[in-house]
C-alpha cells in the first residue's frame, strides 16, 4: 500500500507501510522508503516531545547490520524486513540498468543517424554492452581500468576503446583514449584439398554460401546481401555490393556456381539468395560442420578454416595467376592499395620460395593470343620458327 508520508532523507512521497510499535508516548508507525530506502516513523506525537532515544529510533535507516535493525524492529517480523529490503534494492538495481539500456539504445540511434553500418552499429553496441556490465560507462576512468583486465587481446582491446570513444563523444564525456597496437597473427591458408573437402560436405544452401565464397572472394556480410537481380546468367557474372567503405564489383564465376545458386529454393517475397538467418547463426553452423569434418578427417587444421579464409585464399589465387595488385584490389573490392598490400606481403611469405609452375600455350594468329591474354596468359616475347608465339600463365 503507498502511504503519502513524506520520506525526510530525499522527499518522496513512496514509501512502504512497516509495522507499528505502541509506546508510551502513543503510536509509532513504521515506513520505509520506496526510492532511498529509509527507515522512519510516523508518529501522534511531537518529535520534539520525544525523547531523544525514540527521535534517533524513529531515524534508523533501512540499511543498517541486522544486529542493530534487530533491536528497532518491533510490530514486524524480521523476514518481511528483509523482504523489503531485497524489493527496494532490487528496484534501484533495475532503474540503473533501465538508465544504462536508454543510454546504449540512444547511442545505437545516433550513431545511425551519422550514417553507421550496421555490422559497425552491433559491435559498438555490444562491447558498451558489455563494459556496462563491468563498469560505469559513464566514469571513463572507471572504464579504462575494465579495458585493461578484461580484455587479453591488444587488438579487441583497440576495437573496445574505438567503440568507447564513440559513445564518449555522444554523451559528451572527456577522456584520453588508451593506445593498443594490433597484434598482427599469421593468417592461416588452407591447402585447395582442404578448401574441397570443406565446400563439397554439408547441406546444399551451406554448399552453395561456401562455393560462392570460394569463387567470389565475398565478405560474409556481401554474401548474405546478395540478390536474385545480382547474378547474370548470361555472362556468368555476379555484381556484389559494397560494404565496409569498399567498392562494388562485378566478378565472373563459373557455369558450376550460377546453376547451383538457381537451384536453391525461392521464397516469395524474399529477394535474398541466401534467406535471413538469426545472428552469428550461419557462423554456428559452419563451426560445428568444421569440428565434425576435423573429427572424420583426423585433420586439426579444418577447425582453423571460416568463412574469411575463402576471401584470404582467393586473393593468393588471384595475384598468383596475375601478379598485379590492381586486379586483386578490384577483384576484392578494397579502397586503398594499401590492403591489398597486405596480401602480396602474405603470398611472398608463403609461395617466394618455391617454383613456380606454368601453363603454356601457342597462338598461331592474332584471334587465338586474344583469347589466351583473356584467360590470364602472358605473352613471351620472341617468334618461333612455326610461326606461333608463346604465352604462358601460372598454375
Amino acid at each position: 500500500m503507498i502511504s503519502t508520508i513524506v520520506c525526510p532523507e530525499c522527499g518522496s512521497n513512496k514509501s512502504w507501510k512497516d509495522g507499528i510499535r505502541t509506546t508510551k508516548y502513543g503510536i509509532v508507525q513504521r515506513y520505509v522508503c520506496r526510492e532511498c530506502s529509509y527507515r522512519f516513523s510516523d508518529t501522534n506525537l511531537s518529535q520534539s516531545a520525544m525523547p531523544e532515544s525514540l527521535q534517533h529510533f524513529c531515524r534508523l535507516p533501512l540499511n543498517m547490520p541486522s544486529s542493530s535493525l534487530s533491536k528497532c524492529q518491533i510490530g514486524v517480523s524480521q523476514p518481511k524486513a528483509a523482504k523489503n529490503l531485497v524489493r527496494a534494492e532490487t528496484k534501484q538495481e533495475a532503474l540503473r540498468e533501465s538508465d544504462t539500456k536508454g543510454q546504449i539504445v540512444n547511442f545505437a540511434w545516433n550513431l545511425k543517424k551519422l550514417g553507421r553500418t550496421d555490422e559497425t552499429i552491433r559491435t559498438y553496441t555490444k562491447y558498451v554492452e558489455i563494459l556496462s556490465k563491468y563498469g560505469d560507462i559513464n566514469n571513463p576512468e572507471n572504464i579504462k581500468g575494465v579495458i585493461a583486465t578484461h580484455f587479453k587481446n591488444k587488438t579487441t582491446k583497440r576495437l573496445v576503446c574505438c567503440s568507447y570513444d564513440a559513445f564518449t563523444e555522444f554523451k559528451g564525456l572527456i577522456w584520453e583514449k588508451p593506445h593498443y597496437k594490433a597484434e598482427h597473427k599469421q593468417v592461416f591458408i588452407p591447402t585447395e584439398q582442404e578448401l574441397s573437402i570443406i565446400i563439397n560436405n554439408g547441406r546444399k544452401d551451406i554448399f552453395a554460401f561456401s562455393l560462392f565464397l570460394y569463387e567470389t572472394g565475398a565478405r560474409f556480410n556481401e554474401a548474405e546481401r546478395l540478390e536474385w537481380a545480382d547474378i547474370n546468367h548470361e555472362r556468368k557474372q555476379i555484381t556484389i555490393k559494397s560494404s565496409k567503405n569498399g567498392k562494388a564489383r562485378t566478378i565472373p564465376v563459373s557455369k558450376k556456381l550460377i546453376d547451383i545458386l538457381q537451384s536453391l529454393p525461392k521464397i516469395e517475397n524474399q529477394k535474398n539468395v541466401f534467406p535471413k538467418r538469426a545472428r552469428n547463426s550461419r557462423r554456428t553452423s559452419f563451426r560445428r560442420k568444421m569440428m565434425n569434418l576435423a573429427m572424420i578427417h583426423n585433420n586439426p587444421r579444418l577447425l582453423e578454416i571460416h568463412f574469411h579464409t575463402f576471401r584470404h585464399c582467393k586473393a593468393l589465387r588471384e595475384y598468383h595467376k596475375t601478379k598485379s595488385m590492381q586486379h586483386v584490389k578490384r577483384i576484392l573490392g578494397h579502397s586503398s592499395i594499401m590492403t591489398t598490400q597486405r596480401y602480396v606481403e602474405l603470398y611472398e611469405e608463403l609461395y617466394d620460395n618455391k617454383p613456380i609452375e606454368y601453363i603454356c600455350e601457342i597462338a598461331t594468329n592474332i584471334h587465338e593470343a586474344k583469347k589466351l591474354l583473356e584467360q590470364g596468359f602472358r605473352y613471351e616475347t620472341g617468334e618461333y620458327t612455326d610461326g606461333g608465339k608463346l604465352f604462358r600463365k601460372a598454375k
